[in-house]
């Protein structure tokens, strides 16, 4: 008998562990440990931009991953645990293609505010315009976070199912 048949590395359990929990730790951990840490320790200008390199990474291991892991469960297709990872992947894939490039873009509209110095009135409160697109991206934002959670919250439902699946294995 080889090695790998002894490992029990001849079967797709394994693969499919490693990455739900690459995926599931990754995302929970940058969304609820890194994140607020950086943002308390970073100026936000750096932490903006240090989220900015990092969420395109990150929205796609939450798109991509979950389709990976449908392909390879060990487990029989079933639609509950199939629709968490599809609700997990939609919502990577929601965030990474449609959210993320217009938060980027009013971020961008806010920056040129803030470096056209168009951001505050006379009276030193801020511009209407700055305070419109303020308050559009804090809108899109916050929908961003909703989807982000429900990515991450399907997923650690799918790995309650998969335990409970790989139990009876």
């Amino acid at each position: 008998m080889s090695i790998i048949n002894q490992l029990g590395l001849n079967t797709r359990v394994p693969y499919h562990f490693l990455l739900y929990s690459f995926t599931f730790g990754g995302t929970a951990f940058y969304s609820w440990v890194v994140s607020p840490i950086v943002f308390k320790r970073l100026p936000r200008e750096e932490f903006s931009n240090l989220q900015s390199h990092v969420f395109p990474c990150y929205f796609g291991v939450q798109t991509f991953a979950p389709a990976v892991l449908a392909l390879i469960s060990p487990l029989k297709f079933c639609p509950f645990t199939g629709g968490l990872l599809a609700a997990s992947a939609i919502g990577g894939l929601i965030n990474l293609v449609g959210l993320l490039p217009v938060c980027k873009t009013l971020k961008e509209k806010k920056n040129k505010l803030i470096a056209d110095k168009q951001d505050k009135g006379a009276d030193g409160e801020p511009s209407e315009e700055f305070a419109a697109v303020t308050k559009k991206f804090g809108c899109y934002h916050g929908v961003s976070m909703l989807v982000n959670v429900v990515s991450i919250a399907s997923l650690g439902v799918y790995g309650l199912a998969l335990a409970k699946g790989l139990s009876k294995l």
